[in-house]
């Protein structure tokens, strides 16, 4: 990571800064970015959608939506192990993201729970489901945010 290279850490900790701000400027820095190239995506597929209109518009919106959760999922996962391991975190992360995005997968190819899954998601009211993935999302933020910033606080020390 740049940030160890340059000595960022080591710089940032001679300013009256507590470290949960400076953990929690990565983490909106990150969120920020993920949102814009989000907004970009999306006018894209606007774009898109009205040169083609191959698809549905609601389908475009699905696609982003989810494209945007497992950018977010992505970001809560990985800034702690950031922190734990440096750049390898980056690679740990990817490896966990592979083998729980495989492993979904082929739980919803090759088990009765795909069946059952499709089912019941194609039953639920999609403002409930926006509304919970919103909140499992904001609850693993905070979480992820305080492990981020005990770890940043344990290993970067005044």
């Amino acid at each position: 990571m740049a940030d160890h290279e340059s000595g960022w850490e080591r710089f940032v900790g001679v300013f009256p800064i507590a470290k949960e701000k400076i953990v929690l400027a990565r983490y909106l820095f990150c969120f920020m970015l993920t949102a814009l190239v989000g907004g970009g995506v999306f006018s894209l597929c606007l774009v898109a959608h009205a040169i083609f209109g191959q698809y549905s518009l609601e389908l475009h919106l699905i696609i982003i939506g989810v494209g945007l959760l497992f950018g977010m999922l992505y970001i809560v996962i990985l800034l702690p192990f950031i922190y734990a391991f440096g750049t390898f975190g980056n690679t740990i992360v990817n490896i966990i993201f592979l083998a729980l995005i495989m492993g979904g997968v082929y739980a919803l190819q090759k088990t009765s729970f795909g069946v059952t899954f499709t089912v019941w998601l194609a039953k639920t009211n999609n403002v409930l489901l926006i509304m919970g993935a919103v909140l499992v999302l904001f609850i693993g933020t905070l979480i992820s945010l305080k492990i981020a910033t005990i770890i940043y606080g344990r290993t970067f020390i005044d």
